[in-house]
């Protein structure tokens, strides 16, 4: 067992979550990654020499048997989630509640779970995933935005709640991050290179640049750091007007 404890990390196969688990096995965490997909889920714990379990984090019984799986965890890495990129017309109520209840029901069932545990090892890191959109709301991608804003604020209820326990919360907002699951949202080479060059930072980002954000919150250095959303974003908040205008050139 790491002296570091366990790290369960949702959404782990594959993608940002895996860049996460990579990256916690690095620093020394004995990691738990999870997933609602089995076969990505397996393949990425063989791959990095990590255990792996099936979960629906929005599933109380299936978070239960998680807390078996890491009596020793000691940071909980909240990066399920469901994106859905359709307009609110079109969504249906059956859609909204999925959203929500991996988006934000997810975090606080996985939190209500795994801080008595956390606290019994001495404390912890928990940190929850936000998005760009909870500040920038771009058209057509539905009611998921409303629930990293709803992150947001759970995120600074957690912290104050669970900051006496040895528990710090933070969250992370990424931005235009290239997976296996974004890509496709993109366009061609062409369109993303158009994308990358409204941003300050001039490149799209990589799900390492997420991990790199996630171990800062689990480390030492972050021990005064509590209640707060860094955006990962490569500035796109801070020259948003810019990057929207541009974006709206982009062909489809």
């Amino acid at each position: 067992m790491s002296d570091r404890g366990t790290a369960v990390v949702t959404g782990a196969g594959q993608g940002i979550g895996k860049a996460i688990a990579a990256r916690l096995v690095a620093d020394g965490y004995d990691v738990l990654a999870v997933d609602v997909n089995a076969e990505q889920v397996t393949a990425t714990a063989n791959e990095l020499g990590c255990r792996s379990a099936v979960a629906d984090v929005s599933d109380p019984a299936q978070i239960t048997a998680l807390v078996a799986l890491a009596p020793k965890c000691t940071a909980l890495i909240n990066n399920a989630a469901i994106q859905k990129y359709q307009d609110l017309l079109h969504t249906t109520a059956e859609e909204m509640r999925q959203i929500f209840d991996v988006n934000v029901i997810g975090p606080i069932l996985l939190a209500q779970a795994f801080v008595p545990v956390m606290a019994a090892n001495g404390g912890g890191n928990i940190v929850n995933f936000s998005s760009i959109t909870s500040q920038a709301h771009p058209e057509g991608v539905s009611v998921y935005p409303a629930s990293k804003a709803a992150i947001n604020q759970i995120t600074e209820g957690m912290a104050q709640e669970f900051g006496r326990l040895g528990i710090r919360v933070n969250s992370i907002g990424p931005g235009t991050v290239m997976t296996e699951g974004t890509a496709g949202h993109y366009g061609d080479a062409a369109a993303q290179g158009a994308i990358a060059g409204c941003l300050p930072i001039a490149r799209m980002g990589q799900p390492d640049d997420i991990a790199n954000a996630v171990s800062f919150f689990c480390s030492d250095e972050a021990s005064w750091v509590t209640g707060q959303t860094l955006y990962v974003d490569g500035g796109h908040l801070a020259a948003h007007g810019a990057f929207f205008r541009w974006a709206r050139k982009v062909p489809k």
